[in-house]
């Protein structure tokens, strides 16, 4: 008498109804998964291939979920309960305007690398940049990895993809005098301090506008960032920094410690946000860049954006042999590789001086 196969084993017979080979397991959970092909090897190696996965404990659910389905589930189950609503919105923007329409409507089960390197070529050629297709790319490799730890994929596709790399992003900074040019030009606006703040501290336009006086020691002169302020589809949110490390206490200057207390006397405010509109409600960011251009205009300084200000200030210390973990810190950046890495064109000069010094010290 012939031994009667487990049921983890499987067995491949000849379906005469279907006219096509056939391989069909039984699940650990009873449940019975079929494969079926005009080729014997194909379905050979699909059952070799399901008890292998079973062996390693992992079992694939067999669905027929489509992708467009796959990521609006990922997005709200997902997406929605781990990220900040900022980014949030992004993979929303993203999932809904270019995944989704190109290959929503492919199972899941189905996605295969070609499909994806087929996608990614397509959003180049439709004018995307290296850098927003990288950042699809980002999005579609986490939703996938979600789908592997739910048992729906074996592997995530993305893996053998290869995303566009873009150019590292460059910046433009303002030289000590060109600084002291725009500041004097806004010296007499009310958001003069908002500027102060961004040239000599680093802060983020979003961290700036969130800044609270209760943030403000100006017995320790020290500045806490605490909370955002962030535009999403139109609307002013006030939320928290976006990493850990983003949240952070910085050592003020005596030079912004001053303006901040004039300011408040000026104001004659001790609580709440320090940069209000006249109702009492939190400045845009919008706004702030759409007046920070035309002071920049009427400054006649290079065309640099707000957020180069923020560069401009660390390159200036660095320029000054400040130390890049106290850059680092002050900026809230995650690790000081990312500090050395954005800031490297600076470096060579600070070695140039580390040089010059041993030279001093050793040859007189």
């Amino acid at each position: 008498m012939s031994k009667r196969r487990g049921n983890n084993e499987g067995s491949v017979f000849w379906d005469k109804s279907k006219e096509r080979w056939c391989a069909e397991i039984t699940l650990p959970d009873g449940k019975r998964k079929r494969k079926r092909h005009q080729s014997r090897k194909v379905v050979q190696e699909w059952l070799l291939e399901q008890r292998s996965q079973i062996k390693k404990g992992i079992v694939v659910k067999d669905t027929n979920e489509a992708v467009r389905d796959y990521m609006a589930r990922f997005l709200e189950e997902v997406v929605a309960h781990t990220v900040k609503p900022a980014t949030y919105t992004s993979y929303s923007f993203w999932i809904k305007t270019h995944i989704v329409p190109s290959i929503g409507h492919l199972k899941l089960k189905n996605l295969q690398p070609h499909h994806l390197q087929h996608l990614y070529s397509q959003k180049l050629d439709e004018g995307l940049s290296k850098r927003s297709v990288q950042y699809m790319h980002a999005i579609i490799r986490r939703a996938l990895n979600q789908a592997v730890k739910q048992g729906i994929l074996i592997r995530n596709p993305t893996n053998a993809v290869t995303a566009p790399k873009p150019q590292k992003k460059t910046f433009a900074t303002l030289t000590v005098d060109q600084v002291r040019q725009f500041l004097k030009e806004v010296e007499g606006h009310r958001w003069y301090p908002i500027y102060v703040i961004a040239v000599m501290m680093g802060l983020r336009k979003g961290e700036i506008l969130g800044l609270r006086w209760q943030d403000i020691n100006f017995d320790n002169n020290t500045i806490s960032v605490e909370n955002v302020v962030l535009e999403i589809n139109g609307k002013i949110h006030l939320g928290s920094p976006k990493t850990k490390k983003s949240k952070r206490t910085v050592a003020m200057p005596e030079y912004v410690a001053n303006v901040l207390k004039k300011y408040r006397k000026d104001v004659g405010a001790i609580n709440g946000l320090i940069f209000q509109t006249s109702s009492g409600k939190p400045v845009s960011p919008r706004n702030l860049s759409r007046h920070y251009y035309q002071a920049r205009e009427s400054a006649n300084i290079p065309k640099v954006r707000f957020h180069d200000l923020r560069h401009t200030a660390a390159t200036l210390l660095l320029k000054e042999n400040v130390h890049p973990k106290i850059v680092q810190e002050m900026l809230g950046h995650s690790s000081i590789t990312l500090t050395l890495d954005t800031y490297s064109h600076v470096i060579p000069g600070i070695q140039k001086k580390a040089a010059d010094k041993m030279d001093y010290l050793f040859n007189g």
